[in-house]
């Protein structure tokens, strides 16, 4: 089997866009295991050390991590930690590789905030089918989050327009019960008028208004007309 690049490599396949970060301090673990995520069609960032996978997590936020839990240094748990207080790298999902004996960690890893976990040596098809059951959860939640607030600035600006058109509506009405004011005074023919017209806009308008009934009830008792 021929070494692959440190970084990244690129799959076969230019369709998918997920990248998957997979972390291990053994070269050979780190190897076989990238040689079968590439194969499946991901593209693969590579690192050795807990330091260089937050590094990498940061610079090009993978869609998932697998990450081995022993290392020196900074082991997987600890990347666990650091993940899940970063706000901007909580969500992206993480899979254990863990040896058979590491029970108590892997019950660790989960608590901490890892999604699963995948024992070594693994099975190609098991951590092929985990890994994309992950991918899809994280991708689907994350389309969610868009949608939501795609659908709140459309309610923001839907608020916006509605009180905009309020404001036009009811500008003219406070019109309107100012001049019924002053023609209790003057009772001039002109003001009947454009009382007349302002009502006949209203009654086009789905919802009623306080105003919209004064301006009738007065056009009723001084000048009989019949509303419904």
């Amino acid at each position: 089997m021929s070494e692959l690049s440190a970084k990244e490599l690129t799959p076969d396949t230019q369709d998918e866009e997920i990248v998957v970060l997979i972390v291990d301090d053994n070269e050979n673990n780190l190897q076989i295991t990238a040689q079968v995520i590439h194969n499946a069609g991901y593209q693969v960032l590579l690192a050795s050390n807990g330091v260089h996978a937050l590094e990498l997590a940061t610079e090009e936020y993978p869609d998932i991590i697998l990450l081995d839990i022993m290392m020196p240094g900074m082991d997987g748990l600890e990347v666990c930690r650091r993940l899940q207080s970063d706000e901007n790298l909580c969500n992206i999902p993480v899979i254990f590789l863990s040896a058979m004996d590491e029970d108590e960690s892997i019950e660790t890893g989960l608590e901490i905030g890892g999604s699963d976990y995948v024992t070594k040596p693994f099975s190609e098809k098991v951590l092929l089918a985990r890994l994309k059951s992950h991918i899809d959860k994280s991708r689907y939640q994350r389309r969610l989050v868009t949608l939501n607030q795609t659908l709140d600035e459309q309610i923001q600006k839907n608020i916006l327009m509605l009180a905009a058109i309020n404001d036009q509506i009811r500008n003219p009405l406070t019109i309107a019960v100012a001049m019924i004011e002053m023609s209790e005074i003057e009772n001039g023919s002109s003001i009947i008028e454009a009382l007349k017209r302002i009502d006949a806009v209203i009654d086009q308008i789905d919802k009623g208004f306080i105003e919209s009934d004064k301006i009738r009830e007065y056009l009723r008792k001084h000048h009989h007309h019949d509303y419904p």
